[in-house]
């Protein structure tokens, strides 16, 4: 073997030793492992560290991307916290919830003495689409004008649903409304009005359907009810 071939595969086998190395000093992610599908907006994270090594921060990111150091570039950053050096858990919290979608997460640590930071591998996780229709209601007004009052309780884990609310007779649609909201795990209330825009006898039996939809996934529910 030649001096300079040499010295070519004494560098290579020094540069594997230091990846090595950097690889051994990194967090290892332990929950949620790759792969694994979330069905909670505020998933356990859990990880371990090498000896003499201590944690500093958590990232999730919309994208796996990485930066030369091995951090998530900036604008994919959707959630994460400084951490205590030594915690080896952290969860969102209540008002930092995970939307549906797919994640990509990992640890920063550091060395007690050297203070060298390393980044650990990252892992992947789905939530999937959740959606709820808990409720319908609705009260008939007669004055002063004709109307039909619907609150539509739903919670979603998507940012923007769709609620929609038709009223039929028979196979008829009456009328038909539709709002893009702001999804949230926490039920909240939309409201919708019904002013009879053509001759509909009062009391007249209908059908109301509300539905609350995205991404594919629909939740529907349907009552009875009377025309104001």
């Amino acid at each position: 073997m030649s001096t300079h071939s040499r010295k070519i595969f004494i560098g290579s086998l020094a540069g594997a030793a230091i990846f090595a190395a950097a690889a051994l000093a990194a967090a290892t992610p332990v929950t949620p492992t790759p792969g694994t599908i979330v069905t909670t907006a505020h998933p356990d994270f859990t990880w371990t560290l090498p000896p003499n090594e201590q944690s500093e921060a958590i990232f999730i990111a919309s994208k796996p991307d990485l930066t030369p150091e091995g951090r998530f570039y900036d604008k994919n950053f959707v959630n994460g916290a400084n951490v205590g050096a030594d915690m080896r858990e952290w969860s969102p919290p209540p008002s930092r919830p995970l939307y549906a979608g797919h994640y990509w997460w990992n640890v920063s640590s550091s060395d007690r003495d050297t203070l060298a930071r390393h980044y650990s591998v990252p892992a992947d996780f789905t939530i999937p689409v959740a959606l709820r229709l808990y409720r319908i209601t609705a009260k008939r007004f007669s004055f002063p004008r004709r109307r039909l009052w619907v609150d539509v309780i739903v919670s979603a884990n998507v940012k923007r649903p769709l609620v929609r609310v038709r009223l039929l007779h028979g196979r008829r649609i009456f009328w038909k409304a539709a709002h893009k909201v702001s999804g949230n795990i926490i039920p909240g209330a939309f409201d919708f009005y019904w002013y009879p825009q053509r001759p509909v006898k009062q009391g007249t039996r209908l059908r109301l359907i509300a539905s609350i939809s995205s991404r594919g996934v629909m939740r529907t529910r349907s009552i009875l009810v009377r025309a104001p």
